[in-house]
């Protein structure tokens, strides 16, 4: 009996939660849902409303008070521009093999879920990386002690001078940083008598971070980049995104660029990277190199980021040419940095 296994509502609803028990920089801990009802269709985009902060002035008995404040409002949107989907099919004859026929379906439908989540988290991560609002360059972790002086202290204090809520906190690394880490005496003495609810990719806490761990981190050595140079300035441009926040620090190279010369700031839309010398050509490089990094680590709370998603369409059908049982289905997701300043980046360099 075909399709026998497949009821759309509860399939969907077990995708996502496979996606959202798989996802790093996606989950609840670590982005906000806020806007997630709001998504019906592929290309929705929802308005993130904010009004500005009202006026405090002292008040003084038997005075009158300061003239009525005319509030006034922005809005920052966020757009569903990301369409995954799969389509796969289990011949009958896989299916009479196995003792519980539904398996394979299942199995199947938890692997693509699986698919979803890399390519969404992998879109998160390098979200965040270009809308970061702090960014604490490069972080030379080859020597473990260095992760928690020169990473961890360091974002804590940046975090609290955007006056970011302590609890909502947290960090991510990759599983070389997160090696360091575990050979720093404070972080194991803190974590030696276990810590709560380890889910998610989450491995333990430090001052007062959740840490989490996840190979989707973005990698900062890039090759192959076209960038384009001018004589004499210190600004080298690129296509929007070229560039992000955890590449300060960084030493880039190519024609007029100069051996190993430093990026110190880069542009909010990743168009422009300023570096430390001006240019020595005016060029456009079809073989830039970006390295003396590692991947990102980032830290921040989930006030920062906001992510939606929905699997739009799940179809279970019999190929017309095929004795085979078949599903394919539509993810849709979008994110935004709406909150900057409760987000920061660092490349860190662990050989």
């Amino acid at each position: 009996m075909a399709i026998t296994f497949f009821q759309p509502e509860i399939w969907a609803a077990n995708l996502l939660t496979t996606l959202d028990k798989s996802l790093v920089f996606g989950s609840a801990e670590v982005t906000n849902r806020d806007y997630e009802g709001d998504i019906s269709a592929f290309g929705d985009t929802v308005h993130i409303g904010s009004i500005a902060d009202p006026i405090i002035s002292t008040y003084t008995k038997d005075t009158d008070l300061s003239a009525v404040q005319a509030l006034t409002d922005s809005e920052q949107l966020l757009t569903i521009d990301q369409a995954n989907s799969f389509n796969f099919q289990i011949d009958d004859i896989d299916r009479a093999q196995v003792r519980n026929n539904g398996a394979l379906m299942a199995e199947a439908t938890r692997r693509a879920a699986f698919g979803l989540r890399d390519a969404a988290d992998k879109r998160i991560a390098n979200r965040m990386a270009a809308g970061a609002g702090n960014t604490l360059g490069l972080v030379n972790a080859v020597t473990a002690t260095n992760l928690y002086d020169n990473l961890i202290v360091p974002a804590s204090v940046k975090l609290d001078e955007a006056n970011v809520p302590e609890e909502l906190r947290w960090l991510i690394l990759s599983p070389a940083a997160y090696g360091k880490l575990q050979l720093d005496a404070r972080f194991i003495k803190q974590n030696e008598s276990g810590t709560q609810a380890l889910h998610n990719g989450r491995v333990g806490d430090a001052a007062g971070f959740r840490i989490y761990k996840s190979n989707n981190a973005f990698q900062s050595n890039r090759t192959a980049l076209s960038i384009t140079t001018v004589n004499t300035t210190t600004a080298i441009t690129a296509a929007a995104g070229t560039f992000n926040q955890g590449d300060v620090g960084l030493t880039i190279a190519g024609t007029g660029v100069g051996a190993a010369n430093s990026i110190t700031a880069v542009s909010a839309d990743g168009v422009t990277a300023t570096v430390a010398v001006a240019s020595t050509a005016s060029a456009t490089v079809a073989n830039g190199a970006i390295s003396g990094g590692g991947q990102l680590a980032y830290a921040g709370s989930s006030i920062a980021t906001s992510y939606a998603q929905q699997i739009l369409e799940l179809e279970a059908y019999r190929p017309e040419l095929r004795f085979a049982d078949a599903l394919k289905g539509l993810h849709v997701h979008g994110e935004r940095v709406t909150r900057g300043a409760a987000l920061a980046v660092a490349s860190v360099k662990t050989v």
